[in-house]
């Protein structure tokens, strides 16, 4: 008997650790086991050495409405909401951060918190049916998971404001438009396509992707000066990787690389 406070779940094949959110009876929303359970899934997914890139899905027709207010409201006014010192924030709101890549394939509702979590991702696929809205405005409280400054950063402070102020709706043409959705997608084919975006990435150099997004990360955090200074340093360790050298090997042998993070 599937659960009413719903849950999230997770498999792994072939380098890809996918995390499926599961709660469709109503809307995906969000109770605090299922919160629980997503923060359990990145803390697995970054402790697996087998698994390179991850995959966030939802089973049903909508990705999230959002927190299940009335069964959250007790943690709202938490600093990190549910989430231990130590731990990896799905939010990436304080260290320790993530050090593998994320994509998010939305479809139907994603509202508040589906916004959130995907803004704190690497790649977002959304179907053509997506529906956005960050309505807390509306509920009398505000978004504490990060879309008040990364609504901003991506599309800028009236793009932001727009939809931070009113809570109105807007459609995956107008998420791409904005920079929060990289692709997309007919409905119905976002799934396969962030596995399939997710396996090219599972075939390039891991120890590459994890500086890039620390370069990237320090960058967004420090400014750019900071992260430029890191360049010489990060990119000293590659040269001397067993990676880089077969990265090279593969280049002039004409053949596709095989990389074993080393």
């Amino acid at each position: 008997m599937v659960s009413e406070e719903g849950c999230v779940y997770s498999k792994q094949e072939g380098g890809v650790f996918e995390i499926i959110i599961d709660r469709p009876i109503k809307l995906n929303g969000f109770t605090p086991k299922m919160f629980r359970e997503l923060i359990d899934a990145y803390q697995a997914y970054e402790m697996d050495s087998a698994s390179l890139c991850a995959v966030v899905t939802a089973n049903g027709d909508h990705f999230t409405a959002g927190l299940d207010l009335p069964k959250m409201v007790s943690h709202l006014s938490d600093d990190y909401m549910l989430v231990k010192e130590g731990e990896i924030d799905p939010f990436g709101l304080r260290a320790p951060y993530r050090t593998k890549p994320v994509i998010y394939a939305v479809k139907g509702i994603c509202f508040t918190l589906g916004i959130e979590l995907m803004l704190a991702a690497d790649i977002v696929v959304a179907a053509s049916n997506s529906r956005f809205a960050q309505v807390e405005v509306r509920r009398g409280i505000m978004p504490t998971c990060g879309a008040t400054t990364r609504m901003v950063s991506r599309s800028g402070w009236g793009n932001a404001m727009r939809y931070l102020l009113t809570g109105e709706e807007f459609d995956a043409d107008t998420a791409k438009s904005l920079g929060f959705v990289q692709e997309v997608v007919n409905s119905g084919e976002e799934r396969l396509r962030a596995l399939s975006l997710a396996q090219t990435i599972c075939d390039c150099a891991p120890i590459a992707i994890k500086a890039i997004l620390q370069n990237a990360r320090s960058g967004l955090i420090h400014g750019e000066s900071h992260a430029h200074a890191e360049l010489g340093a990060a990119q000293r360790e590659l040269v001397n990787t067993m990676d880089f050298k077969e990265g090279v090997s593969s280049f002039q042998e004409k053949r596709d690389p095989k990389f074993r993070g080393e």
